[in-house]
């Protein structure tokens, strides 16, 4: 039967986690600074880890000009942008 064939997989444990600790991480402004390089995703390394494909992602929305942070803290700009984004479904 056709339904023996399907792959179950079973969903990891997921947690809560904010704006400020997404943007916060080393991989996502890895995954933003290597798409402002033009640097091409690898899935081979880095498939598994959310917050740099979502840098990555922000990165293809996020003007050029917008640093991430700003004297050492998170750009509001940026926040408010990624947050936008997030409500649109562009970033999950």
């Amino acid at each position: 039967m056709a339904h023996d064939a399907l792959v179950r997989s079973e969903q990891i444990p997921t947690r809560p986690v904010s704006t400020q600790e997404i943007m916060s991480t080393a991989a996502f402004a890895r995954g933003l600074e290597e798409v402002r390089k033009g640097i091409v995703f690898d899935s081979r390394v880095d498939d598994d880890d959310w917050d740099y494909a979502r840098g990555r992602l922000f990165g293809r929305i996020a003007p050029l000009n917008m640093p991430l942070r700003i004297g050492g803290g998170l750009n509001p700009a940026a926040i408010a942008l990624f947050d936008a984004a997030w409500n649109r479904k562009l970033i999950v």
